[in-house]
């Protein structure tokens, strides 16, 4: 059984940062797919996406601290993705991607408590609130006595 190797010569200067980033990649439509970076250099980046991408595909990505940048695939094993800058960032920009973060952190103070007073009753309603009880009361009675008297007049 023969086995066929084919070797590339890796030309890559920049050293890898391993990271784990979320970004954002996008294919020639524009639509956007969510990516993990997960090394980051100057002339390049690996990623992983479930998202099929071809080699021809012209891709840009935006990374948080970076920002928006054309890129090109340059191998693929599985869902993992090689791609190389077609402009390379510097290194003040890689350290700002390792350190930024994507949640805003803001303080927005207390609250002030709203204290809401009853208005002023009018006279209806004081008259109201002086006879609601004996109300209730005859409201929940007079249904019982008029049960019983119909039950002692049918029983007679």
């Amino acid at each position: 059984m023969a086995l066929a190797a084919k070797l590339y010569r890796d030309e890559r200067t920049a050293d890898r940062q391993a990271v784990s980033l979320d970004a954002t990649l996008r294919k020639p439509d524009q639509r956007p797919v969510d990516i993990l970076i997960e090394d980051l250099s100057a002339t390049g980046f690996r990623m992983t996406t479930n998202e099929a991408i071809s080699f021809d595909d012209a891709i840009s990505i935006g990374i948080s601290g970076i920002g928006r940048r054309d890129a090109r695939i340059v191998r693929r094993s599985g869902s993992s993705y090689g791609c190389e800058f077609v402009v390379s960032v510097d290194r003040a920009e890689i350290e700002r991607a390792q350190t930024v973060e994507t949640i805003v952190r803001a303080d927005f103070g207390t609250m002030p408590v709203v204290t809401v007073e009853d208005p002023p009753l009018d006279a209806v309603e004081h008259r109201i609130r002086r006879i609601r009880g004996p109300i209730l009361a005859v409201a929940t009675v007079a249904p019982w006595v008029a049960i019983g008297a119909v039950a002692h007049a049918v029983l007679r």
